[in-house]
C-alpha cells in the first residue's frame, strides 16, 4: 500500500507543477509595459509597425515605444511620428498623447510620462503629468 501511495503521490506532484504557472512579480516596468502594449493594440516590437522607406507616411499609425522607466518617470518615443504631428490634426493629436499619458499615469508609481518624437504642426514632444503638460524646449 506505501509503495502505490508513494507512485500516486509523484503523479499528482508531476500534475500539479506542469499545469500551476508560477506568478511573477509585478514590477513597475512590466505595468508599464502591458500598458503600452494595450494602447499600441499588439504585443509586438513598436518599431515593426514603422512606415516603410517609400511609403506614405500617413498612412501608418503611431505607436509607442517604451525607452525607460526611471524612478517615477516613463520615457517613451512614438514611431511614427509624422502620422501623429501632421495627419491626426491637433484634436487628434491632442487626444492620442492626453489618452496615452492618463492611461500610464494611472500606475500607482508612475507621476511622469516623457513623450520624444519630432515636432509637427499639430503635436510638439514634452513630459505629461496630472498637473498638465510641459513642452520640451527647442
Amino acid at each position: 500500500m506505501f509503495n502505490r501511495l508513494f507512485k500516486y503521490s509523484f503523479l499528482i506532484l508531476a500534475i500539479l507543477t506542469s499545469t500551476c504557472k508560477r506568478k511573477i512579480p509585478e514590477t513597475l516596468e512590466t505595468k508599464v509595459i502591458a500598458k503600452i502594449h494595450e494602447l499600441n493594440g499588439s504585443d509586438k516590437n513598436p518599431e515593426s509597425f514603422a512606415a516603410p522607406e517609400g511609403e506614405p507616411l500617413y498612412l501608418y499609425p503611431p505607436k509607442l515605444k517604451l525607452i525607460k522607466v526611471s524612478a517615477d518617470t516613463v520615457y517613451l518615443r512614438v514611431i511614427n511620428d509624422f502620422y501623429l504631428t501632421q495627419s491626426m490634426g491637433s484634436a487628434g493629436a491632442e487626444e492620442y498623447i492626453v489618452k496615452s499619458a492618463t492611461s500610464l499615469l494611472e500606475i500607482n508609481g508612475i507621476r511622469y510620462v516623457d513623450f520624444d518624437f519630432k515636432m509637427g504642426d499639430h503635436a510638439y514632444p514634452g513630459t505629461f503629468s496630472k498637473a498638465g503638460y510641459q513642452a520640451h524646449p527647442e
